[in-house]
């Protein structure tokens, strides 16, 4: 995945981080024009909205890590009886070839003893 690909996906997992830290480079932008201007009132009311965006925003990360971290344990635990289940079907087709090997193994004994039996046959025959 490229950069912006990731953000893009990771974006989506999580929607609410992308919406917080936007509102807080917002709120942040509206407390320097604030500053700037000399309005200390409404520089001090959006650094409080910062401060309040930042903390929705951190607190919306752990909640989402710790919901994607929990469906990724049970999405690994699928994916393990997945697996489990593949080397259990590898397991037996592999008996499945043996049983065949030694079914083929078999035959090739009985014609060579066949085989054996009619030379005999022949020879006594002369």
């Amino acid at each position: 995945m490229t950069p912006f690909e990731k953000i893009l996906f990771r974006s989506k997992q999580q929607p609410l981080v992308p919406l917080g830290c936007l509102g807080t480079c917002v709120a942040v932008a509206l407390a320097a024009k604030g500053v700037r201007t000399g309005n200390a009132r409404s520089a001090q009311k959006w650094f409080r909205w910062r401060v309040g965006l930042q903390g929705l925003t951190v607190v919306a990360l752990v909640a989402g890590s710790f919901y994607f971290d929990r469906s990724f344990r049970e999405n690994k635990s699928e994916q393990e009886l997945a697996i489990e289940k593949a080397r259990m079907r590898e397991k037996l087709w592999v008996e499945e070839l043996e049983r065949r090997d030694e079914e083929m193994k078999e035959r090739q004994r009985r014609a060579d003893i066949a085989r054996k039996r009619k030379e005999e046959l022949a020879k006594g025959d002369n």
